[in-house]
């Protein structure tokens, strides 16, 4: 009897065995080996490649039809077929714009016409969505209209620009009935050739008229636009808008009338009605020197502009209170190049210009900035500033009468994130506002928080603390520290909690805004300083130029500015202490000088006359008392008729001596004997009270013997000054 024994197989060997486990005799597997696999995805590859190539010549040759012959026609004689992805940048943003953005099929026939071939195409090919005739040299041609339209009634976009083109013919564009976007700029069109009827207005978006020859508008050059919404009239010798020039445009968005020869009288009273949806408005370098034209008065009753731009006003000066009051949508101001030196404390009011994000005073003649050239007010707080929280965009480059930059000009745009100090005359740039007393101790991002770039190039900065602080903020943040404690097998690292802020950028080529990078064109590529050398023997030599890169951080200090320090910590306590004195010597002065008046006067011995008069009186009351108390009526009698006698005595007196002319008065200044004679007595060379001889003794002087020597007194002055009958 055999033994079972174990056998084993090779993967080969166990494929080529029978199964033994079915009585009936199945067909052997089949060799499943490496030649097998390989035929199969050859035969796989195969028939993919022969379907790619089939499907890539069945595109090939529709694409070819359709660019060259058509199902119509093929490309026109002196005319170039091409794609839009073919076109310069600039067209291909217009073509994008005013398609939609369906530029990947759409067609584009470039033709260069002259005065011997000026006609429209008779057939173009298939897919076609604009015609372009720039560069061609038509003159006083016109382009008629063509017999046959259908083969235009799918162009969306039509350019004739740099054309020399005079005439428009009527109905010489009345074929493009989908026509949205016209390209007429920089040609000889005239105010008396151009009217709305010249070309179709029922889908149109957007015409440009720009670098032409029109000098007015009325209320029929953009009638029936109703659909229009981007409209380009700069460059013209535009003088005058009529009232109701855009009344039937009321959705259009853009208006640009820039470099032409409007004037305050041109723009009149109603000239922009009917602007209703009207958000950027520019009419820069124009004839309105000196003011900013209020547009609410020219039409724009309920104004939704975003952006406005009046660069170039070229002597605009002031930007004064309430200059652009009721534009409560201004997103974006232009204001370069006007000539502006000086910003009134609240030129933007914080209620209507509390959304702006761009303001763009560059190329003008600021001397100096204020803390309030930034900042808001609001009519019902007086002066009191607020702060423009939304102001992202700040440009003062080209001013070149800018010469320091204080920190304080920013306190009040503590979210901007674009600043251009580029090419002015700045050698201090404070941008962190500093402590005059303690300098080298800033921080940016405590100013400007989210300031993210920042352009220096083209200026004198001298190499202080001011530069290290901008240097300061373009370092990355520091990295944590970290010790290993080898006894314990634990690693400790000291965590920096304060907020982290990206590094500025100092004087990128580039910058992201809205989506599009934007380039800054620098001449001075390397932004740099000047670090004074006091060896130095020459005064050419005495300023090293210094780029930002080689600037050694220990170097960028500013020296305490001692003149500041001794009059905060010396002179400010004198100067307060001396006020306090001189205005004491000023009152003690003014007393004594008082005083000296009034002893000259004589008040004083009248004064204390007075109060010696009233002391015996008390006295002689008080000693008797009694013999007063028990005959009151008498005593009291007694006063009343001596009082009325005294005043009947110095009365007769008075009269008597005011009726004394100066002559007399000079005889009795020469016989003193007569004039006592003739007062009874009473005369006196001083107080008009003889002191050797009275009808009333000096022991009883009363006030009406004061009077009398107080009014002969008076006559004395009077006659001494006029000479004259007094």
């Amino acid at each position: 009897m055999e033994t079972n024994r174990t056998t084993t197989l090779t993967q080969d060997e166990l494929y080529e065995l029978p199964n033994t486990n079915n009585n009936n005799n199945r067909r052997p597997t089949p060799h499943l080996t490496t030649h097998y696999y390989f035929s199969i995805a050859f035969k796989s590859v195969y028939a993919t490649s022969l379907l790619f190539f089939i499907t890539s010549f069945v595109i090939v040759s529709c694409e070819s039809t359709a660019a060259g012959s058509g199902s119509n026609s093929t490309c026109p004689a002196s005319c170039e077929c091409i794609y839009a992805s073919q076109l310069d940048r600039d067209k291909r943003a217009d073509l994008n714009a005013c398609l939609g953005g369906n530029l990947e099929t759409a067609l584009v026939l470039k033709c260069k016409l002259n005065a011997s071939n000026y006609g429209w195409p008779e057939r173009i090919p298939t897919g076609t969505r604009a015609i372009i005739l720039d560069d061609s040299n038509l003159g006083q041609a016109k382009l008629s209209k063509l017999a046959s339209e259908s083969w235009y009634k799918d162009i969306f976009y039509l350019s004739v620009s740099n054309t020399e083109l005079t005439n428009l013919e009527t109905g010489g564009f009345s074929m493009f009935h989908s026509l949205r976007c016209i390209d007429f700029n920089t040609n000889d069109i005239h105010s008396r050739t151009w009217g709305s009827g010249m070309v179709p207005t029922a889908e149109l978006r957007t015409l440009d008229l720009s670098h032409n020859h029109i000098h007015r508008l009325n209320e029929t050059s953009f009638t029936g636009m109703a659909e229009l919404r981007r409209l380009c009239l700069s460059q013209n010798f535009i003088v005058t808008i009529k009232p109701f020039t855009f009344e039937d445009l009321d959705k259009l968005e853009y208006l640009d009338l820039t470099t032409n020869a409007l004037s305050v009288a041109g723009l009149q009273t109603a000239s922009l009605f009917g602007l209703t949806s009207l958000k950027h408005l520019a009419m820069g370098e124009n004839k309105i020197f000196d003011t900013v034209p209020q547009v609410v008065g020219k039409g724009l009753y309920t104004p939704k502009l975003e952006t406005l731009d009046l660069h170039g006003y070229t002597r605009l000066e002031t930007l004064k209170k309430g200059a652009f009051k009721d534009l409560n949508c201004l997103r974006k101001l232009n204001l370069s190049g006007s000539g502006v030196s000086q910003i009134e404390i609240g030129w933007l009011d914080i209620e209507t210009h509390g959304q702006l994000e761009v303001l763009d005073i560059s190329d003008n003649r600021l001397l100096h900035l204020e803390v309030h050239s930034f900042a808001a007010t609001s009519p019902k707080e007086g002066d009191t500033l607020h702060k423009l929280h939304h102001l992202k965009w700040l440009s003062l480059a080209d001013s070149r009468s800018l010469m320091t930059l204080d920190g304080a000009a920013f306190n009040f745009v503590p979210n901007l994130i674009f600043l251009f100090l580029q090419r002015c005359n700045i050698s201090r740039m404070n941008v962190a506002a500093n402590d005059p007393l303690n300098p080298n101790k800033m921080n940016l991002h405590v100013t400007l928080s989210s300031l993210k770039a920042i352009w220096t190039f083209g200026n004198s900065l001298r190499c202080n603390c001011h530069v290290r602080a901008l240097l300061e903020a373009s370092l990355p943040p520091p990295a944590p520290t970290c010790e290993t404690n080898p006894l314990r097998g634990t690693t400790s690292c000291d965590v920096d909690t304060t907020t982290k802020y990206p590094p500025l950028l100092l004087d990128p080529p580039t910058y992201t805004w809205e989506g599009h990078e934007m380039s800054v064109v620098s001449p001075f590529a390397t932004p740099c300083c000047y670090l004074e050398n006091k060896d130095a023997l020459t005064k050419e030599e005495m300023w090293e130029r210094v780029p930002f890169a080689r600037a050694h951080l220990e170097d960028l200090v500013c020296e305490t500015d001692r003149i500041t320090v001794f009059i905060s910590i010396v002179l400010g306590p004198l100067a307060f202490a001396a006020a306090i004195l001189v205005a004491f010597l000023c009152g003690f002065a003014r007393t004594l000088v008082r005083r000296f008046k009034l002893y000259h006067s004589g008040e004083y011995r009248v004064m204390d006359q007075k109060k010696g008069l009233e002391m015996r009186r008390n006295q002689a009351a008080g000693g008797g008392g009694g013999n007063y108390g028990n005959k009151e009526g008498v005593h009291e009698k007694s006063s009343t008729s001596d009082h009325h006698q005294h005043h009947h005595q110095a009365k007769k007196l008075v009269h008597s001596n005011l009726q004394l002319s100066c002559h007399d008065r000079q005889q009795q200044q020469q016989s003193p004997k007569h004039l006592h004679e003739r007062s009874g007595g009473r005369y006196s060379s001083r107080y008009g009270l003889d002191q050797h001889h009275s009808d009333v003794d000096e022991d009883n002087t009363g006030p009406h013997e004061r009077f009398v020597a107080a009014r002969l007194l008076e006559m004395h002055q009077c006659c001494d000054n006029l000479s004259e009958n007094c």
